[in-house]
């Protein structure tokens, strides 16, 4: 996802998870800390950046439908890995990874179908676009940072924002939708 806090998202669209505090303000610190001046909201990505191929208000209802047919569920957030093929580094997801990726074919179909650049994998961005010569000591200063932080490393998905690229300014929210609670027996 090459470019998301360098610019060049205008006219995308995608699907996210905002990560709820005390996570998301760790995440929004490390991350302004690896790369200054990146504006993303912490967040799960379900949708990757995609053009739509209708107007946005009929992507919108359709993935509203969808949405509607899948449970809220519990995120663990595991640890800092990162993806060798862009050096891109991140916090990988532990438990609910499987049902995020369930989410992500449920949602990657219809009108909101892309081809995507990468097999889907859930994830957290700390950090990415670095030069080679970064991505060692940024790592390293993410592992620190994630062994120093005492808060919770767990919260439970149950809101998506479609959101769109805006030129210079970042991803815009356009709709939010709660997932049903999960049915205790």
């Amino acid at each position: 996802m090459s470019g998301l806090c360098s610019g060049g998202n205008e006219g995308l669209f995608a699907l996210v998870a905002y990560v709820p505090e005390p996570l998301a303000g760790f995440v929004n610190r490390l991350r302004h800390e690896l790369s200054p001046g990146c504006r993303l909201r912490a967040h799960i990505t379900v949708l990757p950046p995609r053009t739509l191929s209708c107007e946005t208000s009929v992507a919108s209802r359709e993935m509203e439908t969808l949405t509607g047919r899948h449970r809220s569920f519990r995120i663990e957030v595991d640890g800092i890995k990162v993806f060798a093929i862009s050096n891109v580094i991140y916090l990988s997801i532990g438990s609910g990874a499987d049902q995020l990726r369930k989410l992500h074919k449920l949602l990657n179909q219809g009108r909101c179908l892309s081809s995507e650049l990468w097999p889907f994998e859930p994830h957290l961005t700390l950090a990415q676009d670095l030069e080679p010569a970064a991505v060692a000591p940024a790592l390293a200063l993410a592992e620190k940072r994630w062994r120093e932080y005492a808060g919770p490393r767990d919260f439970t998905l149950d809101r998506l924002t479609f959101v769109q690229g805006i030129a210079d300014k970042g991803w815009m929210d356009l709709a939010a939708w709660e997932l049903p609670s999960a049915v205790l027996v």
